[in-house]
């Protein structure tokens, strides 16, 4: 389940968010692009929305969606965001995302830069939730001698998205329930099925936890 980062632009931004600044929380469940970048989250990542704002280009992070679908008419749609809004300027030269080259653009050319959704890595995803505050638990144990990666709080910021384990391929997924959030693999032979793999593994969490 990939996150991906993608922008909205300066007017839609003052239009739907008149007023709101860094703390306040952008009361949005959607967003609306038919983009084909954005066609990993069809597998249940998160989308992470920033904007970019004068006069000196700040670049905030205003929302994070999850639980979404693509609609032919208001794009993706999912859970209404609760994260606040955050200036997240000072984390740009730390975000690397999946192809590894971080943010590169000239002075003036932020938002150009950014136009194309892209996949975020763990630790984009981590030092942008660590950033706002805002995130439930990741309540994943560790494990010291698995043939996969750990998934706990301490070592998904370096775990792959793919993983190989006895012939078999993985992918990292994800589900929150109870405001819980709890990190597994799902072989990818089932990544057609992932909701309902997810769907389960939270039944399972409000059995253990009452989540």
């Amino acid at each position: 389940m990939p996150d991906m980062l993608a922008i909205i632009s300066k007017a839609i931004f003052e239009k739907e968010a008149a007023g709101l600044s860094p703390g306040k929380v952008l009361a949005t469940d959607r967003y609306r692009s038919q983009s084909k970048h954005l066609a990993p989250l069809e597998s249940g990542g998160r989308l992470f929305l920033v904007t970019v704002r004068p006069p000196d280009e700040a670049l905030w992070l205003v929302a994070v969606l999850d639980g979404l679908s693509l609609d032919e008419d208001e794009g993706w749609v999912g859970r209404q965001n609760r994260v606040p809004i955050t200036d997240i300027t000072p984390l740009i030269p730390q975000l690397r995302f999946e192809s590894g080259k971080g943010i590169q653009a000239a002075k003036g050319a932020l938002g150009m830069s950014l136009q194309t959704p892209r996949l975020l890595t763990a630790a984009d995803a981590a030092l942008l939730l660590g950033a706002t505050g805002w995130g439930p638990p990741n309540i994943t144990a560790h494990q010291a001698h698995s043939r996969l990666p750990c998934l706990c709080k301490r070592c998904l910021p370096q775990s792959p998205e793919h993983a190989e384990a006895g012939g078999m391929r993985f992918l990292r997924a994800r589900v929150e329930s109870g405001g819980k959030l709890l990190h597994y693999w799902l072989p990818e032979e089932l990544s057609r099925d992932a909701r309902e793999v997810a769907r389960s593994v939270q039944t399972a969490m409000a059995g253990r936890w009452g989540a």
